[in-house]
């Protein structure tokens, strides 16, 4: 008898602690402004006083959603916010320089990002 409320008692733990891990993070649907830049799974680039928007999305091994968010080693540089469309973000160009963008699934780092913020390019 206590052998069987054992098993079961270590059944529902093991069973009951089994969470979705995280599987990958989705950036899609890049649009830059009439100044360029790109946003790719290592690297942004984007002119200064410009902003390009991206889809971020972590996923979880089941396909569901995870919390992102984003954590800036220099705010001076660049900053990152959330627009209207559920998992869009606006990487906007601060001041010319290089500083990193750390993604996080639910808390965990998952993916850090090396952002260029460079100079407007010369209109003709």
């Amino acid at each position: 008898m206590r052998t069987t409320a054992l098993v079961v008692a270590l059944a529902a733990l093991v069973l009951g602690g089994c969470a979705a891990d995280y599987d990958h993070t989705d950036i899609s649907n890049v649009k830059a402004g009439r100044l360029g830049g790109r946003v790719n799974y290592s690297r942004v680039d984007v002119p200064v006083g410009a902003l390009i928007v991206a889809h971020v999305a972590n996923v979880d091994d089941d396909k569901d959603a995870m919390k992102t968010e984003f954590r800036i080693k220099d705010s001076k540089i660049v900053d990152v916010q959330g627009v209207v469309s559920d998992g869009d973000y606006a990487f906007l160009g601060l001041a010319i320089g290089q500083t990193e963008v750390e993604i996080r699934a639910n808390g965990k780092l998952v993916l850090i990002l090396t952002v260029y913020v460079t100079a407007q390019p010369t209109l003709p």
